[in-house]
């Protein structure tokens, strides 16, 4: 199996708490208000924290119809978020799984810095599309793009 890690790091003019519990938090919520054709979001086994399995199911018709994905980490107090992917089109005949942390920090003037870390485990010794790999992570980015308009937009929304 190889292990492919992708991170980065994008700056937030929204304070950390703030974007930690919109973002995170009351993701599913937030996301009806930020994505054209709101993806329905279920959970499958759990309470909706840490072991819960989640599905979320686009009908926009994109090449992403569905993820399931575990929550293995919910820490509200290091702002820690972690997941990891285990069914859907992200993965593929060369992808096993995919494991992602997200940690929000303070950043400058009261906003936050947001990292990323996404681990691909692929199967065999298989490499990764490197541009294929950063057009997935930019639309993740385009999502954190999203939310934070709206939380600039509706400052009272989160508060």
């Amino acid at each position: 199996m190889g292990v492919f890690t992708y991170e980065n790091e994008v700056a937030t003019s929204v304070p950390p708490a703030k974007f930690f519990k919109a973002f995170i938090l009351d993701a599913d919520r937030l996301y009806s208000k930020i994505v054209p054709n709101q993806p329905q979001t279920e959970v499958i086994e759990g309470d909706g924290g840490p072991g819960s399995v989640k599905k979320i199911s686009f009908s926009h018709g994109g090449q992403v119809k569905s993820i399931k994905h575990r929550i293995d980490v919910v820490d509200e107090a290091s702002l820690t978020f972690k997941y990891t992917v285990l069914e859907g089109e992200l993965l593929s005949d060369y992808v096993d799984q995919i494991s992602k942390e997200l940690t929000v920090t303070a950043g400058a003037d009261g906003g936050s810095v947001v990292k990323s870390v996404s681990i691909y485990h692929t199967k065999g010794d298989h490499q990764m599309d490197e541009e294929r790999l950063k057009a997935g992570e930019q639309k993740g980015l385009a999502l954190l793009k999203a939310a934070e308009n709206y939380l600039l937009a509706n400052p009272a929304e989160y508060n």
